[in-house]
């Protein structure tokens, strides 16, 4: 994992350095290149799936979905409230109208990190502000949320407290019945009592 990390870290920053020197966009205004190559190197543009979950339970008027899987895997499930977006027109009148929309933490989340990290690179070249990535994308939070897992050996009371927040958040999303292991599945939308604790982790910044 931590050498898949450090893989990961490397294209970024491969990433940045080439939006560094691509032509200028005139229709935009873009960020100092060494502000873009620092915002690589930390990671506080990261959100857990957990907290992401925590806030779309508590329907945070100040979160901001944005889906950046294929139409066809959007509209078999999605979020709730989440916005489709094609990485294609992140820059586009409609997308640029949509990403500065003030007030708001932007969440790129695809499947996995790729294709959110490149969104974030090339969003932040452009100076959008609030913007964050769901760390791990759909498979982790199907991983995280949705999945069953048995608790090992002796967990402590934070991690009592997150098990009981997941299994009230898996509730939420899938009801009482059969859980799913697939990253792409139909889910029901049933409210039920959820604990309102938050998880412990980190908001990170913004960027």
């Amino acid at each position: 994992m931590e050498r898949k990390n450090t893989i990961l870290a490397i294209l970024l920053i491969v990433l940045a350095l080439g939006l560094v020197i691509l032509p200028k966009n005139n229709g935009h205004k873009e960020i100092d290149p060494k502000v873009l190559l620092n915002g690589v190197v930390e990671r506080s543009r990261y959100l857990s799936v957990d907290l992401v979950t925590h806030r779309i339970i508590e329907n945070d008027p100040t979160l901001m979905l944005i889906d950046l899987r294929p139409a066809d895997q959007f509209k078999t499930f999605a979020l709730p409230g989440a916005i489709n977006l094609h990485p294609d027109s992140l820059l586009t009148q409609s997308g640029t109208d949509l990403l500065g929309q003030p007030g708001k933490d932007k969440v790129l989340y695809g499947n996995s990190d790729l294709i959110s990290e490149k969104a974030w690179l090339v969003c932040s070249r452009y100076s959008v502000n609030r913007l964050y990535i769901m760390k791990g994308g759909m498979n982790e939070w199907f991983d995280t949320i949705i999945k069953v897992k048995p608790a090992t050996g002796t967990p402590s009371t934070t991690d009592l407290d997150l098990i009981s927040f997941r299994n009230a958040a898996r509730q939420f999303f899938v009801g009482s019945g059969e859980t799913t292991n697939t990253v792409i599945a139909p889910v029901q939308k049933e409210k039920v009592p959820v604990i309102r604790k938050a998880p412990s982790t980190s908001a990170g910044g913004g960027c």
